[in-house]
């Protein structure tokens, strides 16, 4: 039987507040191919603690995935998805394993230094016209594999490599939503192995997760009209204030 203590627990008033801000952030997530695991972790942070956030948002994250995927599945880019997960998979097992060792303030300054980093990383390759080769996204698959096992948000360490190799804004999200949907799928198995779904998270994860799927629609209705400046000013504001927002929560 599905334990829902961790429902119950967080009441009423609260679980509708957590499923809006779901769909809010899948649908941001849905337009930009970012954004939907580290802003509906902002909000389930202060209520269940940094260390269930990630194995929650795993599970979550996977059912979204599968709706982003779905919306955008003519758009997806084979080629870099094999190239990324060649190395994503064994080092997501290596870091979900870690995961479990690390303390509260740890996560938070590896998630927080994650999202920052790529933003500098994302401009200077377009600055310098640099082309992503298959072999540079498999390097860049092994680390966002290692950093997403242990954190949220490590997708945007993928951003100067897909858009370096040339995808445009809808098969960067649908490239994305596959690589993240394998990601989470493996990353929740780990997690439900070792015991880090129990105590209700598993059924909260479901729950936001369904909550997911609107927000997702919504976000791909928008990605149709938005320029891909837009997008791309779109993806710097996020990784800032996701970055930022980690940062506070370590020195809390």
């Amino acid at each position: 039987m599905l334990d829902l203590s961790a429902i119950a627990e967080l009441g009423v008033v609260t679980v509708a507040l957590v499923l809006l801000a779901a769909v809010v952030a899948s649908a941001i997530h849905g337009a930009t191919g970012i954004g939907g695991g580290f802003l509906m972790a902002i909000v389930l942070a202060p209520l269940i603690g940094v260390t269930a956030v990630v194995p929650v948002l795993a599970l979550s994250l996977t059912m979204s995935g599968i709706a982003r995927l779905f919306l955008n599945r003519d758009a997806l880019h084979w080629s870099a998805y094999r190239a990324v997960m060649i190395s994503t998979v064994p080092m997501v097992v290596a870091g979900a394993l870690l995961y479990a060792h690390l303390d509260a303030t740890t996560i938070a300054l590896i998630l927080g230094t994650t999202i920052l980093a790529s933003v500098p990383l994302r401009h200077w390759a377009a600055r310098n016209e640099i082309r992503a080769s298959r072999p540079m996204l498999t390097g860049a698959g092994g680390v966002y594999g290692l950093v997403s096992g242990a954190s949220i948000g490590a997708g945007m360490l993928l951003i100067p490599f897909l858009t370096g190799h040339g995808l445009d804004r809808r098969q960067f999200v649908g490239t994305l939503a596959a690589i993240a949907l394998s990601m989470n799928v493996t990353r929740s198995t780990v997690y439900g192995g070792s015991d880090l779904l129990g105590g209700g998270w598993l059924a909260l994860g479901l729950l936001v997760g369904l909550a997911t799927l609107p927000g997702n629609w919504i976000g791909q209705k928008a990605l149709r009209r938005v320029s891909e400046r837009g997008h791309g000013r779109a993806l710097d504001v996020l990784t800032i204030f996701g970055g930022l927002n980690f940062y506070r929560l370590a020195l809390a």
